[in-house]
């Protein structure tokens, strides 16, 4: 394992050879190194760096699986396979971050973050030198993103290895490194208070930059773009301007800011950038160009993954009647159990097993495959990405935050509505409602990461269909690798 001060240098060279937007260059540069000054000599060089970030948090050590559907899935016991002692998914479900096979993933899951870190501190090392190949405005969006993708990474990382904010009770707990500069010196790690505070003023900083392009580049049913510019093309898959706003509420709703957190949500809800997908009109087919089982319409912000598909196929798909030892599966009783299937009106849900566009393969009733990220279309673009921050989790934070119950279960039902379930009637107490929100992350997000960030903040002792419950605080704080304690950055500011 690597600290951060050996991860820089390897980071930096490493990433850059990956790129494969960057062959120009490579062609007639040392396959070791790229000259700063040959990069950042043109916009194409500063674009090629901006996609590194992505591409990297792109990896199955990052969003591409172990941030997705993988670790923090496994680790919110959304799947069936751990009950295998000697098996990986055995331990990460039972919490067993002592294990060496676990903590390789939470290492892993360490030095992708770090290493996408410093792809922003190199961006934002050269930005404003840059007047000489930037217009304004590309200089703006390129600063804009590395900064809030700085903000986002490194809030992703509080919330994994550091303790739940808990209201501000635990803000002075150490916490992780705040990396502000491309640099190989150690940085002493901070307090948890003070690691949020650089976020915020990192994404506030992004917010403001990014302002000058608001748009998205979406269109329905269509997998090219009407921009010419590749660099404006996708924006979903970039950490955009409302991207930016999204973090922040989920940042104001970590710290349990809730006036902040619900003005950013509804700064995107109301927007009417993203739209929910419309039930009629949905392509679950795999095999089909217009396929979209993520509902990219609802991303705010996405990661593009080009080789999304040999992974999903290897656990979302069976070989065999009775399942592998490394699919990720449910059974019928539990997803139903989970979308509430038996309930009058509940039947309907787009969402669950069976639906009349199934999202699901049912090879038999105890083994259940998602199929939202199988990708039968070498063409279909829409079918690689994993959605990181989607429309519904606005909604669900405006929802927690509104001033009123009255007001909170219309966010709520928006979402129900959406899904072809009933609206709610104002719940009876805050419980009610709370236990109501509970039930439509559990529903929205299989397969994407945010149920073991929903758990972690709520501080859940019994998680549903859990394998060690009760939950302690240490099942919710990620190991820091060992050489990071050993080599200096476990001190404080």
């Amino acid at each position: 394992m690597k600290t951060i001060k050996q991860l820089f240098p390897a980071c930096l060279f490493g990433l850059l050879l990956l790129f494969a937007s960057c062959k120009k260059w490579l062609d007639v540069n040392p396959k070791t190194q790229v000259k700063e000054e040959a990069q950042f000599s043109s916009k194409q060089g500063y674009t090629d760096a901006l996609f590194g970030i992505y591409q990297n948090a792109a990896k199955s050590s990052g969003y591409g699986r172990n941030l997705s559907f993988g670790l923090l899935d496994i680790l919110a016991q959304r799947y069936e396979n751990k009950t295998l002692s000697t098996s990986l998914y055995y331990k990460i479900a039972h919490y067993n971050y002592k294990d060496a096979d676990v903590r390789s993933l939470t290492d892993a899951v360490f030095t992708n973050g770090y290493g996408s870190i410093a792809q922003t501190n190199y961006i934002l090392k050269n930005i404003d030198n840059s007047q000489a190949v930037l217009d304004e405005t590309s200089r703006s969006i390129i600063k804009g993103e590395a900064l809030g993708m700085r903000g986002f990474l490194h809030f992703d990382l509080a919330r994994l290895f550091s303790e739940r904010y808990a209201d501000g009770a635990n803000a002075g707990t150490v916490s992780i490194a705040y990396m502000k500069e491309f640099t190989v010196k150690p940085q002493a790690r901070l307090s948890l208070g003070a690691v949020l505070d650089l976020c915020e003023a990192d994404l506030k900083a992004a917010e403001a930059l990014l302002s000058v392009n608001q748009n998205i580049d979406q269109i329905a049913g269509n997998q090219g773009s009407t921009n010419a510019d590749l660099f404006l093309q996708f924006r979903q898959n970039h950490l955009n301007y409302w991207a930016v706003k999204a973090t922040l509420a989920r940042l104001y709703l970590f710290k349990g800011d809730k006036a902040n957190a619900y003005k950013y949500a509804n700064d995107v809800i109301n927007s009417q950038k993203f739209s929910f997908v419309v039930p009629s009109a949905l392509n679950v087919d795999a095999t089909a160009l217009s396929s979209d089982l993520t509902f990219s319409s609802e991303h705010v912000f996405s990661i593009y993954v080009s080789g999304l598909k040999v992974v999903a196929d290897d656990v979302f798909k069976n070989t065999t009647p009775t399942g592998e030892i490394s699919d990720l599966w449910s059974t019928r009783t539990k997803l139903d159990a989970m979308f509430q299937a038996s309930l009058v009106g509940y039947g309907t849900d787009i969402r669950k097993p069976g639906a009349s566009k199934n999202l699901w393969s049912e090879v038999t009733t105890s083994i259940v495959y998602t199929k939202k990220y199988w990708c039968d279309n070498d063409l279909n673009v829409r079918q690689r990405i994993i959605p990181v921050i989607r429309l519904a989790e606005l909604y669900y934070i405006a929802a927690e935050c509104a001033p009123t119950m009255e007001e909170g279960i219309n966010y709520l039902n928006t979402v129900r509505v959406n899904r072809l379930i009933p609206a709610l009637a104002v719940p009876a107490t805050r419980d009610a409602f709370e236990s109501e929100i509970l039930l439509e992350y559990r529903k929205e997000f299989y397969a994407e990461g945010q149920l073991w960030f929903y758990f972690k903040r709520k501080n859940t002792v019994t998680i549903p269909d859990g394998a060690a419950n009760p939950m302690t605080k240490d099942n919710y704080i990620f190991p820091l690798p060992d050489a990071e304690v050993e080599f200096g950055t476990s001190g404080t500011n």
